[in-house]
């Protein structure tokens, strides 16, 4: 194997650890390891909330579809349940609220983190 081959190896490793975390230094998501920071503070999230939660963070400020979130957080094993991810929304969103986080819906499309800039004291 010569070194270009290395390297371009080394490099192909490295990615799916970036895509694991995002940081953009006020909001910190680290996937693998169900840790969610907003300024430096810890947000303690259950799974479900987390898997959820991950998947909006992923892509920020796009639209995710209901049926995206729902696979993600509970696999392709249970049918989609609107009100149930009705609930987990509403929870996430009183546990977002006072870290300047918000989840916006789009009625019959899906659902978007919105990040807002941090409050300045």
């Amino acid at each position: 194997m010569s070194l270009d081959e290395t390297s371009l190896i080394d490099r192909k490793e490295e990615k799916p650890e970036m895509d694991d975390i995002y940081d953009d230094g006020f909001l910190r998501v680290e996937h693998k390891n169900y840790y969610v920071s907003c300024g430096g503070q810890s947000i303690k999230l259950p799974r479900t909330e987390f898997l959820i939660f991950s998947r909006l963070a992923r892509s920020p400020e796009r639209i995710v579809s209901a049926e995206d979130l729902w696979e993600y957080a509970w696999g392709n094993d249970k049918p989609l349940n609107t009100e149930s991810l009705h609930v987990y929304i509403y929870r996430l969103r009183t546990k977002l609220m006072p870290h300047n986080l918000r989840i916006d819906t789009m009625v019959n499309v899906g659902y978007r983190l919105l990040l807002e800039s941090p409050p300045r004291d």
